[in-house]
């Protein structure tokens, strides 16, 4: 038997160790890694006693008896400070020693955790990722050169609070992996641009699908795809807050993507705030000033709101009806639902504009029995049959 106790009064006389590691049994060299784990961790223990014992806690961690490395590393980790050899040593073990050991140990400092993400495998990556104090130089390198393994596992650290460039450099790594995509995409702070993106991409995808298998005729896969890509959108531009939805309106129109058809897809579902803040960016006014020509004040009113946005003619009709019953059910201080307002919207373009051609009247119900609520579309487009076949 042995102890330390002895030697630690006069400095350590290492050459025990030595002898244990090189010619006892394996209970003698799990004892001797217990206890120089322990001396380790004391907090009491002299800097320089530390340092002597660090080679035989070497020779220890490449033990050839697995329950001797383990024990060790079980230990070490109740170690506030290591010597970067010891950790690094243990970090190349074994996964089943390794990974507890990556995941638990306070001795990991910022260098140590940049220096395992830049050379460590995926499994040791993960781990660096999911520690609650990884350091903010370790979240960046794993965003911009990580694997996906890590990437994902930043996604279920709380304590990682990752910002827009962030999620854009991770969309444009990782864009084609549907497992990180499906991970962003449950993100909440996840940006709206991205959100936009990926739909674009099902979108382009699906079409592409179709029209390899020709499952539908081009033209209607073509008008499909673009229905669901627009509905998806829309649904995005509907759940912004304020502040965002200026933002991505914005996007969708350096992207070319924000379409007349999803301006008036939000005017035949009653989203008003989307069509004013889609006709205040398209007219290059403030939201304040498109929504008062909205309501009909000034000098011209919606007619000049709309020559300014650039949409084509053939949405002012519908438009304008949908601004007529925006108004009236905020004068009557109530707020109705999609169907509601559908069937209001329909009532409104039947019963007023008399100037308006049949043609024209029934294009207007067209849209609504394309892009309003279901049981509103019904209706739409049964007037429209009845309009056509008296004309």
């Amino acid at each position: 038997m042995f102890t330390l106790s002895e030697e630690a009064n006069s400095g350590l006389d290492t050459g025990i160790f030595y002898e244990v590691i090189e010619n006892r049994d394996v209970w003698a060299r799990l004892t001797l890694a217990k206890q120089l784990a322990e001396l380790l961790a004391d907090p009491g223990t002299p800097e320089k006693e530390k340092l002597q014992v660090v080679p035989a806690v070497l020779k220890l961690i490449a033990d050839p008896a697995a329950e001797v490395r383990k024990a060790l590393a079980d230990q070490l980790v109740k170690a506030d400070k290591l010597h970067a050899d010891i950790v690094f040593n243990i970090v190349a073990s074994e996964d089943e020693i390794a990974l507890p050991f990556l995941a638990a140990t306070p001795a990991l400092n910022q260098w140590h955790m940049m220096a395992i993400m830049r050379v460590g495998d995926p499994l040791r990556q993960a781990a660096v990722a999911l520690r609650q104090d990884i350091s903010t130089e370790a979240i960046e390198f794993a965003v911009k050169s990580a694997g996906a393994g890590a990437c994902l596992a930043l996604f279920d650290n709380s304590a990682v609070k990752l910002d827009d460039r962030d999620y854009h450099t991770l969309f444009a790594r990782f864009g084609r992996s549907p497992e990180v995509v499906e991970r962003l995409l449950r993100r909440p702070d996840l940006p709206l641009d991205i959100r936009i993106m990926q739909a674009k991409r099902a979108s382009d995808r699906m079409q592409q699908l179709m029209a390899e298998r020709g499952w539908i005729p081009a033209n209607d896969a073509a008008e499909l795809v673009a229905d669901a890509e627009e509905t998806a959108i829309l649904r995005i531009l509907v759940e912004a807050n304020a502040e965002e939805l200026a933002r991505v309106v914005a996007f969708l129109v350096s992207k070319a993507m924000l379409t007349p058809s999803i301006v008036v897809r939000a005017a035949c579902l009653g989203q008003m705030h989307v069509v004013e803040r889609a006709l205040a960016h398209l007219a290059g006014l403030p939201g304040p000033r498109a929504r008062e020509l909205m309501r009909g004040r000034g000098l011209l009113g919606f007619r000049s709101l709309h020559a300014k946005s650039g949409l084509p003619q053939s949405c002012f009709g519908i438009l304008r009806a949908a601004c007529d019953v925006m108004v009236e059910a905020a004068e009557e201080g109530i707020e109705i639902d999609p169907e509601a307002f559908g069937r209001r919207l329909i009532e409104t373009l039947m019963t007023r504009y008399e100037a308006i051609p049949v043609k024209e009247r029934a294009k207007h119900l067209e849209f609504i029995g394309r892009f309003a609520e279901d049981r509103v579309r019904i209706i739409a487009n049964r007037l429209k049959a009845d309009i056509v076949r008296a004309a």
